[in-house]
């Protein structure tokens, strides 16, 4: 059964749904997308044994609190403080799609010592993202909404325009087949039409891409988005995916210190644990279990 949950933060106090009992394996989710839609893994991996839990991120409604940065550093500060808060103590699993595998990787390099295991889906390490971002033509193609985002009221304005149909582009371009449900797709996109939402979900592009003040409490921190995972990690990723290119995925290795398993999941986009959860879920459950 699934329960919702809050914890104080600080600053921040993080809402989230929980399944199960047992170590802690905290899932985060992306963009455009929300915490709901990891039903399915939660109870995947309670039946396996786990207690998972699926943080709204911060910027997402219901989560609330006062928020500085999106930086990556304060995403992965956001899971470490989730972990200590729900007792992982030094055996806490992470699993991130997209902005979630993000934080993920970051929260895997400032932590190796806690982080036991690391599960990314649909985004590759940041320093590999960023080679590609500067010197593949290919993949500054598929990019081209960043860009756009990064027009403070404009991009919020077309973004939103038509019930979010600029958003319905984004999904299409991104999987060969609709990743959500029509009841959920419009689960996300109320998510997104929460007051702030939208605005902060495109913070996390901004500040990525430079466009914001970076928090000096977060200096040192920040300052590591680059360095090698010294975690276990499993990175999945669709073979079909219009947002992140297979050969970019392909490339990452060289920024793990720890063993890298790689897993193309054929005919799927950017959302393989929606698009194909009858391979990748049991994947994920063996994983976390080794």
């Amino acid at each position: 059964m699934i329960t919702p949950g809050v914890c104080d933060l600080g600053p921040l106090k993080v809402h989230y749904l929980q399944a199960g009992v047992g170590e802690l394996v905290i899932c985060a989710h992306g963009f455009p997308d929300h915490a709901p839609t990891l039903r399915p893994m939660l109870e995947t991996l309670a039946d396996a044994g786990f207690r998972a839990v699926a943080p709204f991120m911060r910027g997402y409604a219901p989560t609330t609190g006062e928020v500085r940065s999106y930086e990556s550093a304060a995403l992965a500060g956001d899971l470490l403080g989730l972990g200590n808060a729900l007792g992982a103590g030094e055996h806490l699993r992470l699993v991130g799609h997209d902005w979630g595998g993000v934080a993920a990787l970051h929260a895997a390099v400032l932590q190796p010592e806690r982080v036991v295991r690391l599960v990314t889906l649909g985004v590759p390490h940041a320093a590999a993202f960023a080679r590609a971002l500067h010197e593949d033509p290919l993949q500054q193609r598929r990019s081209w909404y960043a860009f756009v985002f990064l027009a403070h009221g404009l991009a919020e304005r077309l973004v939103a325009d038509a019930n979010f149909a600029f958003l319905d582009r984004l999904v299409a371009e991104w999987s060969p087949q609709s990743p959500f449900q029509p009841e959920e797709w419009l689960a996300v996109k109320r998510t997104l039409g929460a007051y702030g939402v939208l605005p902060a979900a495109l913070e996390y592009y901004r500040s990525a891409l430079g466009q914001t003040e970076r928090d000096p409490a977060l200096a040192d921190a920040a300052a590591r988005w680059a360095d090698p995972v010294k975690v276990p990690t499993l990175a999945i990723y669709g073979d079909a995916d219009g947002c992140i290119g297979t050969e970019v995925h392909g490339s990452q290795a060289d920024h793990f210190s720890a063993p890298l398993r790689l897993g193309s999941v054929g005919g799927v986009g950017h959302w393989p644990h929606l698009e194909a959860p009858e391979e990748v879920l049991p994947a994920i459950v063996r994983f976390l279990r080794a």
